[in-house]
């Protein structure tokens, strides 16, 4: 009986135990610090103290493994959206071989370009009611920009891996199917940059990783 479950179980594509991924599941805050007096008894002495950034600010944060293998991914479709005169949402991440349109809602014309190493482009100058698309081919960031007003920015980041996520309003994130072993696991923003942390993922069990961007300086 033995032998008959053992090859029931290899027939049904069962993996070891010590393979079984898990996922990693955390929350972010964008905390800015913020120079305050603390009285003292004697004297008085500015000390940072942090404050949390609007919720906005935690979709302009990308979640990633940084040292994910690459691996065969299927593409995506995503849109950046010209609205008011900015690019809505600021930032997306995809796979690569995703496509990116960029639909022009604002009674006038944009332009949408990038000089970025990982892909060049110019879709050209185009009125409301029309969108353009771009085909993301290589991993890397894309810096986006409009040739017409030099404030709208936008960035596409693109990953040759699963193993990526915007935050949600709320700040939560989820990373599934991670491998288990010690893990580089890095939150990006668009102005603050990298903070990577180390996380071990047991196999099967869930790990954790919280984030507060930047950093504040250890004492």
């Amino acid at each position: 009986m033995a032998v008959a479950v053992i090859g029931l179980a290899a027939m049904a594509g069962s993996r070891p135990a010590a393979q079984e991924p898990a996922s990693i599941r955390g929350r972010v805050s964008v905390g800015v610090p913020v120079a305050a007096k603390r009285a003292t008894s004697t004297y008085s002495r500015s000390v940072p103290t942090i404050t949390l950034a609007p919720e906005s600010e935690l979709r302009h944060v990308v979640i990633y493994l940084k040292d994910a293998p690459k691996t065969a991914v299927a593409p995506m479709r995503a849109e950046i959206r010209q609205r008011g005169e900015n690019f809505v949402p600021r930032v997306v991440a995809v796979t690569v071989g995703s496509e990116v349109d960029f639909p022009n809602e604002d009674p006038l014309y944009h332009n949408v370009f990038s000089l970025s190493r990982v892909k060049t482009f110019d879709l050209g100058r185009y009125p409301r009611g029309k969108s353009r698309g771009e085909r993301f081919d290589k991993p890397g960031l894309v810096k986006v920009f409009c040739q017409i007003h030099s404030h709208m920015s936008a960035t596409v980041m693109v990953f040759d891996h699963p193993w990526f996520s915007i935050p949600d309003e709320g700040g939560t994130f989820t990373l599934p199917a991670v491998p288990p072993g010690m893990h580089q696991i890095t939150a990006w923003h668009e102005r603050l940059g990298d903070t990577t942390l180390q996380v071990r993922v047991e196999p099967g069990r869930p790990a954790t990783a919280d984030f507060v961007l930047p950093v504040p300086a250890q004492p």
